[in-house]
């Protein structure tokens, strides 16, 4: 794991290039998928950059959702990614007092994850090496669509259909804009709450493989590293799932860890697409 971390930090300075293809905001609500909460705010704000290697077919690609509380923020590609190799399907959910509220968001990043997986072959992307990745409150939204299988459910696939998902220092109690939502109608909720808009209340023996990455637990933000742990703990000893996996990295806060979570999960991707070529290889033979 040491080895794994030093190479992320070193990769970090020589990844993030060059020949891809962009199409920018595409709306990723099907007409045929269910819609919640402001649906003229939903035509707005539901959008996607989607950028491919260009010339490569069945590449892997990665739905990146950004970070900001729920509240605020937008879509971006995340670095270091190698895009000659690896795409990236950047994407804008509705934001919590903009027009939003829980669990509206939690829907879209479900529609855009769906989304990906349904179309991605159109653009020359392989529907079998599609995973989910996210930062902060996106690592939030990554790991609610991961873990309660509703989301997904109602756009027609399955957590378990996506080859992975990577939570970057996401709350895994129920958000603070959640709570924040509740307290502003006047409910009486304790700061720290896992119900069923938590990632740890949604944890059960059917989770997708998840790596839920973090920044040092010195620097990161406070008690987020042990939450991410208590998560991982629930699933290994009382579903005994043993596709969880929980990564500090040293040295990094809550934003510095983004880089070097990126080149882990890009490590991650490029070992499952050598795996996946080396079962194709093998079956003709």
């Amino acid at each position: 794991m040491k080895k794994m971390l030093l190479l992320a930090l070193l990769q970090c300075c020589v990844l993030g290039s060059v020949s891809a293809v962009e199409v920018k905001d595409i709306a990723y609500y099907d007409k045929d998928f269910p819609v919640t909460g402001d649906v003229k705010y939903l035509r707005e704000r539901c959008k996607l950059d989607l950028r491919t290697p260009d010339g490569v077919k069945n590449f892997p690609t990665v739905v990146w959702f950004h970070g900001g509380g729920l509240a605020r923020g937008n879509k971006f590609y995340p670095q270091p990614l190698d895009y000659e190799r690896v795409a990236v399907a950047a994407v804008n959910y509705r934001l919590s007092g903009k027009g939003a509220s829980c669990p509206d968001y939690i829907y879209d990043a479900a529609a855009a994850a769906a989304w990906v997986k349904k179309h991605i072959k159109e653009f020359g992307g392989d529907p079998n090496m599609v995973f989910v990745a996210g930062h902060s409150a996106g690592g939030y939204l990554t790991a609610m669509i991961a873990l309660a299988d509703k989301y997904l459910a109602a756009y027609g696939v399955k957590p378990k259909d996506f080859a992975g998902f990577f939570p970057f220092s996401g709350q895994m109690t129920t958000h603070f804009q959640v709570l924040k939502e509740r307290k502003d109608k006047g409910e009486k909720v304790p700061d720290i709450l896992i119900d069923e808009f938590s990632p740890i209340g949604n944890a059960s023996a059917n989770a997708p493989e998840i790596t839920l990455l973090m920044g040092d637990r010195n620097w990161d933000w406070p008690a987020r590293l042990e939450e991410n742990l208590l998560l991982e703990a629930r699933l290994r000893r009382v579903y005994k799932v043993t596709t969880v996996r929980c990564i500090e990295i040293p040295s990094t806060a809550h934003g510095s860890m983004r880089a070097p979570g990126c080149t882990l999960m890009y490590n991650f991707i490029l070992y499952a697409v050598k795996m996946r070529d080396k079962k194709a290889k093998k079956s003709k033979y």
